[in-house]
């Protein structure tokens, strides 16, 4: 049943705000799952939602920002375990899986943007830093490799902030925020709950999800809260021998490399040079487990002081390749070597809550590792290559005898963050109030990438007497045609502050800004064995006491440095906001703000291609928030214009290595909007859209950092393409936004033989959208499509059980959600398609004491 009136605060607020909560209505939030401690009965009217996103405990109808929260029920409903499955749900957010070069779209390597701020390039370990920030409670877990997929379960709710948020957040929250708030550890009552899952995915397995939490009161000031999961996603991609290709290099799961074939007497279609993939057919070839665990613990040392200590660790491990091959079939790959991955982390974060005086003191530290380890099939990058180039027959040993040029990537990488935040605020019942506080972080990324070559060195089937090909492997690193051996680092420091003013009863202004610094470095080694390269890699070791001497190795055996850059900035971002009270229960606002993204270095020595710069985000917005017909209806919304400014473009260049540069010039022009509707005490509508009619380039991309128009600019690309005139001309829209995202969700409850039954049906759209910036790439890989997918659920609820029947893409929709190559598209003419799940049907059981 709807519970009205539902406000989320902590022990320590209600004691300082000397609020009285019926035994009750206590015992009915525990039983419903939820760190609530006050209920009413039920009215009809919608719940009051509270959020910390201004950092402080506030109603959403109360915040001049716009902001979209999914509590704690709203996330059960929609049946939420991950990060697809609520941005699903979040129009004003767009994810993106799957980027080439090894990242084969598994779970865990996702990046996400917010209302159409997106170049299309942004992912890769030695690029840019993410537009979107990412904070789990108040501790951020922002990463340049993906956003963290953090399981969701036992979640207060997930907070997303559309819009610069760079005096409050900071860097990399240049679009927007998300915030997924965790339900604390409460020594008022005991509580406890566990669901269990199982699913069915068309064309493929069976999944399971096994969920459970426990409150514990301690004493009566402290408690702990352990919550953990295990969840088995089943596969539904195959890999499959496959049937004749015509044009694609592979004949009957055999793929062919033509100029190694012909030089073995091949006829360039199946000979010597054929390569086949039996070891590795496999159906339902993509499955992910994730298993994790949370606990907090909780300190209530008196009225005013508060500490919070908190862990998480999940380790997520997935085989197979998450995409298919339209040449080979709906669903279906051909792939040739193993895949799979590893994506593990764990934070630490300590929270104290205070007050000195009448001012409200907070410090929030955390320190998180991230490890993740993946082995991709690359056979793409030496296939394509050998099509237009034929490099194929640089594959040899020292013996002249050509070697296997199928590829792997081995990638390795820890990524280490250390984060501290403090700040004041002061009473917020105070005409004049403000909050001001000081923030530090630190990044630290180790990054190992091999990309291998099985017979390089050593015996292989075929070769007589194993010969060594000496001049192709990295020294020291065996089979080895490229190594990435790098150390990142990315260091932060701001100031910042916000001051609000009650200028009368109904009208309110708030000024703020961030002063902040940035330092981030790039120092190891790349590229090529000098036999094989001039231009890259050992080739560019210098002289003992140079500036790439090799004695020196930062980056775990490699045979020299020779990269080391660093670029470091300094700036501010304001914020002003008017804020106008037409009542208590509708509110207008207008925002001036701007976000902020660090820049960095770029790893290669192309003449012209130095460091890239930051990027900012200007936004100019007004907003409403009302409430109507006795709290029955909600309807929030915002229209805004942003102007992106000397955005960060990221592309593969030579050898596909990621190039940034600073690509100009972008406008984005939308309207939010977000309805609840308490039809009936028994009938709810909700609706949630995102329009951006405008998310444009607003000047010619060239490719030349500073080049702004170049109509007579000639090009032939790799493929033999020739174009002329700008690679995205002004008016050209940005990649992997919608024009259009919305959402409606209608759900009825009723009695049941003294149970309570519901039905839901849920249905998410978006239209078309171009997965590259630049034309030459979006032509290559074409538009996805325009797609609807509809959920529907049934159950029923007594006394904390509950048993639930689900359909997740009911229609079994073959969507997109994204497209990539494995190289430089002009080259890799392989193309792949990440589908939305197919349709899935999963019984659930739950409950809760």
């Amino acid at each position: 049943m709807k519970r009205s009136g539902t406000l989320d605060v902590s022990a320590i607020e209600r004691r300082r705000h000397s609020r009285y909560v019926p035994l009750a209505a206590a015992i009915s939030a525990v039983l419903a799952g939820v760190p609530v401690a006050y209920a009413q009965e039920k009215t009809g009217a919608l719940e009051d939602v509270v959020v910390t996103a201004t950092k402080r405990s506030e109603n959403l109808q109360d915040v001049p920002v716009s902001i979209q929260a999914l509590g704690t029920e709203k996330l059960e409903e929609l049946h939420v375990t991950n990060l697809d499955t609520y941005v699903k749900y979040l129009p004003s957010v767009t994810i993106n899986r799957g980027n080439g070069q090894g990242n084969s779209g598994q779970p865990g390597t996702s990046h996400v943007s917010m209302r159409g701020v997106n170049s299309g390039g942004d992912g890769n370990h030695s690029g840019s830093q993410p537009t979107v920030g990412t904070y789990l409670d108040e501790e951020p877990m922002t990463t340049a490799d993906g956003t963290l997929d953090v399981h969701v379960y036992d979640i207060a709710r997930v907070e997303v902030l559309a819009g610069p948020q760079g005096t409050l957040y900071g860097a990399s929250s240049e679009a927007g925020t998300i915030r997924i708030i965790t339900n604390k550890a409460d020594p008022k009552a005991f509580a406890a709950g566990y669901d269990l899952q199982v699913n069915q995915v068309s064309h493929g397995g069976t999944g399971y999800v096994l969920e459970g939490f426990v409150n514990m009161p301690l004493s009566p000031i402290a408690a702990i809260r352990l919550v953990g999961w295990d969840e088995h996603a089943a596969g539904f991609i195959d890999n499959v021998a496959g049937t004749s290709i015509p044009g694609s290099g592979i004949v009957n799961g055999v793929r062919t490399f033509p100029s190694w074939d012909a030089a073995n007497g091949g006829n360039g279609t199946i000979g010597a040079g054929a390569i086949n993939n039996s070891a590795w057919v496999k159906n339902d070839y993509n499955k992910a487990d994730t298993k994790g665990g949370r606990g907090s613990l909780r300190f209530i040392l008196n009225d005013d002081w508060t500490v919070t200590p908190g862990f998480m660790a999940q380790h997520l491990k997935a085989d197979g390749f998450f995409g298919y091959d339209p040449a080979v079939g709906f669903l279906k790959v051909t792939h040739f070597s193993q895949e799979t991955s590893s994506n593990d982390f764990a934070q630490g974060s300590l929270t104290i809550e205070g007050k000195i005086g009448n001012f409200d003191l907070v410090y929030a530290g955390a320190t998180m590792k991230r490890q993740t380890h993946s082995v991709a099939d690359y056979s793409d990058y030496s296939f394509f290559y050998d099509k237009l180039y034929g490099s194929g027959n640089y594959f040899y040993t020292n013996a002249n005898e050509l070697i296997d040029p199928a590829q792997q990537v081995v990638s390795n990488a820890t990524f280490q963050k250390w984060s501290h935040e403090l700040r004041v605020t002061s009473p917020k019942d105070q005409p004049v109030r403000g909050t001001f506080g000081v923030f530090l972080q630190r990044q630290l990324h180790n990054i190992s990438e091999n990309y291998y070559m099985p017979g390089i060195v050593g015996n292989m089937p075929g070769l007589t007497g194993g010969h060594l090909a000496d001049f192709l492997h990295i020294p020291g690193w065996p089979d080895t045609l490229w190594l990435t051996q790098q150390l990142r680092v990315d260091r932060d420091q701001a100031v910042f502050g916000e001051v609000s003013w009650d200028i009368t009863s109904k009208l309110t202004t708030t000024v703020g800004a961030r002063f902040f610094k940035f330092d981030n470095s790039l120092q190891g080694f790349y590229g090529y064995s000098a036999g094989f390269s001039s231009h890259t890699g050992v080739s560019q070791c210098g002289p003992i006491g140079g500036p790439h001497d090799p004695t020196y190795h930062p980056s775990h055996g490699a045979p020299c440095t020779n990269l080391d850059k660093e670029v470091s900035q300094s700036g501010h971002t304001p914020r002003v906001n008017i804020t106008y009270k037409i009542d208590p229960d509708k509110m207008l606002f207008a925002t001036y703000s701007k976000g902020f993204r660090p820049g960095g270095v770029n790893r290669t020595s192309q003449a012209g291609i130095g460091p890239y710069e930051a990027d900012f985000l200007t936004n100019y917005e007004a907003g409403w928030k009302t409430q109507w017909f006795g709290h029955r209806l909600r309807w929030n919304g915002a229209i805004f214009q942003e102007d992106w400014k000397d955005f960060q473009f990221a592309f593969l260049g030579p050898n596909s290595l990621t190039i940034i540069v600073n690509g100009g010039q972008a406008q984005i022009r939308g309207i939010e909007s977000e309805l609840e509707w308490m039809v009936t005490p028994a009938l709810s509508l909700s609706s949630a859209v995102t329009f951006l009619p405008k998310d444009d380039l607003t000047q010619d991309y060239c490719g030349t950092a500073g080049v702004t128009s170049c109509p007579n600019q000639h090009k032939v690309w790799a493929d033999g393409t020739v174009t002329d005139g700008p690679y995205a001309p002004s008016g050209t829209r940005l990649p992997q936004s919608p024009k259009f995202k919305g959402n409606l969700v209608a759900r009825y409850t009723f009695d049941m033989a003294g149970w309570e039954g519901n039905l839901q049906a849920a249905y998410v759209y978006q239209t078309v959208t171009s997965q590259k910036l630049r034309l030459i790439d979006a032509s290559h890989l074409g538009p996805i499509g325009a797609y609807g997918l509809l959920d529907l659920s049934g159950g029923v609820t007594k006394n904390g059980t509950s048993v639930e029947l689900f359909v997740t893409n009911a229609l079994d929709s073959d969507a997109d959600l994204t497209r990539f190559t494995q190289c430089t598209e002009t080259i890799c003419g392989q193309q792949y398609r990440i589908p939305v799940q197919p349709r899935t049907i999963g019984l659930k059981f739950g409950q809760k004491f």
